[in-house]
């Protein structure tokens, strides 16, 4: 039993992803689709996020799993690379998120009759 549970367990295995993501609609096929996304998180050097594939065009998906706990600001542009005008990059959004402290460690720790 537990060895078909185990070849079960392998069989239908899924991908597990870190979380949490900062993500944006689709943007409509009806406008221009950006190549990727210029992130700053909390003022810090803007990384290059590519855009993620989706039904109906492309969306924003960055990873933010590895902030510390506090407010944070997300800093973000679209850019579009055009082989006659250049890069060309969209107005600034901001997004403000809050990552919850952990809990403190126990105390009075011991052994009760």
């Amino acid at each position: 039993m537990k060895y078909l549970l185990a070849v079960l367990m392998v069989l239908f295995s899924f991908n597990a992803w870190a979380a949490p993501f900062v993500t944006s609609d689709p943007y409509p096929s009806t406008v221009t689709q950006p190549d990727g996304f210029m992130v700053s998180l909390d003022g810090a050097t803007a990384v290059a996020s590519p855009a993620q594939a989706v039904t109906g065009g492309v969306r924003l998906h960055h990873d933010v799993a590895g902030v510390s706990s506090g407010s944070h600001t997300v800093r973000i542009k679209a850019y579009k690379q055009d082989a006659v005008w250049g890069r060309l990059e969209s107005d600034e959004a901001v997004f403000t998120f809050v990552r919850p402290a952990s809990p403190g460690r126990p105390a009075g720790i011991g052994l009760e009759p």
